[in-house]
C-alpha cells in the first residue's frame, strides 16, 4: 500500500455555502517535492432508496445546474448540523417526496469523490413508504416525485438516463441487500 503524504501546509480557500475549499501542500512520501491540492470540505449527505408497500421506488426528478438537465435521481441531501444520518434521511424523504417510511434501514456509506470531497454519503432503506402530505421544498428546488418498477432501473441505468452516480452507488448497496436477505 502506498504510504501517505504529509500535509505540511493548510489554507482556507473560500466558502460557498454547500462546501468549503482549501489548499493543502503536501510532501510526496517518494519525492519529497511539496504539491499544491485542493480540498472540497463538505457535510456528509444521505442518498435513500424509498419503497412503497407495492414494491415500487419513489425516485425524484429535478433539474441539476451541473448538468443543465432534468435528472432522474433518489431522494437524499446534507445532513444538517446536530443531526445524525437517519433523521436527515427521514426528513429529507418527506421534504423532497411528501413520503415517509415505516423503517429506515442503513445499507452503508461512501466516499463520493476522495480525491477532491472529505465528505461521506449515507445510504438507507426506507421501507414500507407512503404519501404523507405536501413536499416541504425550498425555493431553490422543484422536484417531481415519480414511482419506477424497480425491474426498470438497469435499463434506465443503460440507457443513461439514470445517470447521477452517487444514486448508481446507492441501488447497488440496495441490490447487494435484497441479495443476503432471504426473502426480500
Amino acid at each position: 500500500m502506498s504510504q501517505s503524504w504529509r500535509c505540511t501546509k493548510s489554507s482556507d480557500c473560500g466558502d460557498y455555502k454547500v462546501f468549503k475549499v482549501r489548499q493543502d501542500d503536501c510532501e510526496s512520501p517518494r519525492t519529497g517535492r511539496i504539491h499544491n491540492f485542493y480540498v472540497l470540505e463538505a457535510s456528509d449527505w444521505v442518498t435513500i432508496i424509498p419503497v412503497t408497500p407495492e414494491g415500487k421506488l419513489v425516485c425524484i426528478e429535478q433539474w441539476r445546474p451541473g448538468t443543465a438537465a432534468v435528472e432522474l435521481e433518489l431522494p437524499g441531501g446534507m445532513i444538517d448540523p446536530g443531526e445524525v444520518p437517519e433523521e436527515a434521511a427521514a426528513r429529507e424523504l418527506r421534504e423532497e417526496t411528501g413520503y415517509a417510511a415505516k423503517a429506515f434501514t442503513r445499507l452503508g456509506s461512501m466516499s463520493p469523490n476522495p480525491a477532491i470531497l472529505t465528505n461521506r454519503c449515507h445510504f438507507f432503506l426506507a421501507s414500507d413508504a407512503t404519501p404523507q402530505g405536501a413536499q416541504e421544498l425550498d425555493s431553490a428546488e422543484a422536484i417531481d416525485p415519480v414511482l419506477i418498477d424497480p425491474a426498470r432501473i438497469p435499463q434506465l441505468i443503460a440507457d443513461e438516463i439514470l445517470r447521477h452516480g452517487i444514486i448508481i452507488a446507492a441501488l447497488y448497496y440496495y441490490d447487494l441487500y435484497l441479495k443476503s436477505e432471504p426473502g426480500v
